[in-house]
């Protein structure tokens, strides 16, 4: 079973993505390939060589897409923030709105999948957090939603579901469900910055990046469900990370900006230690997946998709990349 972006090495199962400032990793049998939207040009691609060259979709989302994810089996579900605020797809390629009645009553930040028909997403304004159990049909606020804006959101597959984000009025915040988001309750420790991504490899371990907060440099980790988080011990300096995904065999890439660059980091040992990136990424970069046997692919601004073979150390821009700015990819099969 994948979780939360990873899935053990040799055996290939369902990815779950993790919304707009995360994304999905998968061990995949060919064929395979990726989808990306995003809030310019295209607004959504599709990469069928592991992210090194991009094609706009044939019919794309209709608005800027923000999270993306994918059960594997053919279901894609993209959120964001122009009405109808959600679509499916069945090929990653060409994607039918959501009608509004029956659609997210906010932005959306972020979605993710267990893989075994339940899909949640996070956002901001409106209900906040929603569900829903047809594919992303129709979408169902949540009974006791999230308390302050949702950015990411990641599951491990097993019945926990981890949501972060927050605001200036409520500063961090992070929240866990073990209803497929019918209800949601706070951290009881919970990060103490903003957190924009976060994601599990499934064994009892998460991590959540984002901007530092008065205790942190930007990255936190949790080995409870999301019920307490701790600050990693070393974390560079002017970290403002916006995705991170993990292969599951111990390897952390974070990546986001320094406000004006693309910046990446590293983690070998579960996220409690950080390293820089040699080769960041050029532009800001928005949203990070891998496929768990070695490439890591990144999207983000300024028309910019990237790859990465040696574990996130160094940046490659795409051959052929995006039209636009992405800001959520997920590695799974395109099926025919």
């Amino acid at each position: 079973m994948l979780v939360g972006g990873t899935v053990a090495a040799g055996a290939w199962a369902a990815p779950v993505v993790v919304g707009v400032r995360a994304a999905a990793a998968a061990t995949l049998p060919p064929p395979a390939g990726l989808a990306a939207v995003g809030t310019s040009g295209s607004l959504a691609w599709t990469s069928a060589d592991d992210g090194s060259t991009w094609a706009s979709a044939t019919a794309a989302i209709t608005g800027t897409g923000l999270g993306l994810a994918t059960d594997g089996a053919g279901r894609w579900v993209a959120v964001g923030g122009t009405a109808p605020r959600s679509w499916t797809s069945t090929d990653g390629t060409t994607w039918t709105p959501t009608p509004v009645v029956d659609a997210i009553d906010g932005v959306g930040n972020g979605v993710a999948t267990d893989g075994s028909g339940t899909w949640v997403a996070v956002g901001q304004t409106g209900s906040l957090s929603w569900r829903s159990v047809d594919g992303g049909v129709t979408w169902s606020p949540s009974t006791t939603s999230i308390t302050a804006t949702g950015f990411a959101v990641a599951t491990d597959g097993a019945g926990t579901w981890v949501a972060v984000g927050g605001d200036a009025i409520a500063g961090g915040a992070s929240w866990r469900s073990v209803d497929g988001g019918v209800t949601w309750s706070a951290s009881a420790t919970p990060v103490d910055g903003i957190a924009k991504g976060v994601a599990t490899d499934g064994a009892g371990r998460w991590v959540a990046v984002g901007l530092p907060g008065s205790a942190s440099g930007g990255a936190w980790t949790s080995t409870d469900g999301g019920a307490t988080w701790a600050a990693a011990l070393s974390v560079p300096a002017g970290v403002d990370a916006s995705s991170v995904t993990t292969d599951g065999a111990g390897r952390w890439v974070a990546v986001g900006s320094n406000g004006v660059f693309g910046q990446a980091w590293t983690s070998n040992d579960d996220g409690a230690t950080w390293t820089a990136a040699t080769t960041p990424p050029t532009n800001p970069a928005l949203a990070v997946a891998t496929d768990a046997v070695g490439r890591w692919v990144a999207v983000g601004q300024g028309l910019r998709a990237w790859t990465s073979d040696d574990d996130g150390a160094t940046w490659t821009v795409a051959t052929t990349s995006l039209d636009g700015s992405g800001a959520a990819v997920a590695f799974a099969r395109l099926l025919p």
